[in-house]
């Protein structure tokens, strides 16, 4: 991430920097096919036709579409969604 402030907002044991670009992965051994994370964030996410597994569509989040991704990354029951 790119840090552009010094304000620290603690989420789910992740600490994100105010105003910093954060990225968005999926770790394709976990994710199971819930769609949670496309259902949270569709900007960011693109599901498989075959099987309903989750890519992200691009890694860097735009500010607009952080606290969709943090809510990606709070749904996925398998904890396959990471932001960093």
């Amino acid at each position: 991430m790119t840090k552009k402030s010094s304000n620290t907002v603690h989420e789910n044991s992740i600490h994100f920097e105010t105003e910093q670009t954060m990225k968005v992965d999926v770790d394709p051994r976990r994710c199971q096919g819930h769609t949670l994370c496309a259902m949270a964030a569709p900007a960011l996410f693109e599901l498989s036709e075959i099987d309903g597994h989750a890519t992200a569509v691009r890694s860097d989040i735009p500010a607009d579409l952080a606290d969709s991704a943090r809510e990606a990354f709070r749904s996925c029951p398998e904890q396959a969604v990471s932001l960093h």
